[in-house]
């Protein structure tokens, strides 16, 4: 209980510290000129993974050494592989190309 009580203080700290930060951030939006009421602005919702970690780039270096030439065709043949909508290659394409480019920037020690 001492544990949970520990954490249940620091969200809610972490929390008014946030709320505080954001207030300024509208000031600083206001003094700049921007019209209309900042609380209205979306906040940013972080979209759920399809994979688990390091699962895509795997399943990109599984369907490569079979023989997959083309970002379109790994795509297919991972969205085929997990029984998904065939709608959902164009998206996955794109992850594919991030996961390459970031696996690619690591390996030359940039990112």
């Amino acid at each position: 209980m001492t544990k949970r009580s520990e954490i249940s203080g620091a969200i809610r700290f972490k929390g008014a510290d946030l709320a505080h930060q954001l207030q300024h951030i509208d000031a600083v939006l206001l003094i700049l000129g921007y019209k209309g009421d900042p609380s209205l602005i979306v906040p940013l919702r972080r979209t759920p993974s399809r994979f688990r970690k390091g699962e895509l780039y795997r399943l990109v270096l599984k369907c490569e050494a079979e023989g997959s030439a083309s970002n379109r065709e790994t795509a297919t043949r991972i969205v085929q592989a997990k029984g998904w909508d065939a709608a959902l290659v164009k998206p996955l394409m794109n992850n594919i190309k991030t996961a390459k480019g970031w696996r690619r920037r690591k390996a030359n020690g940039s990112g």
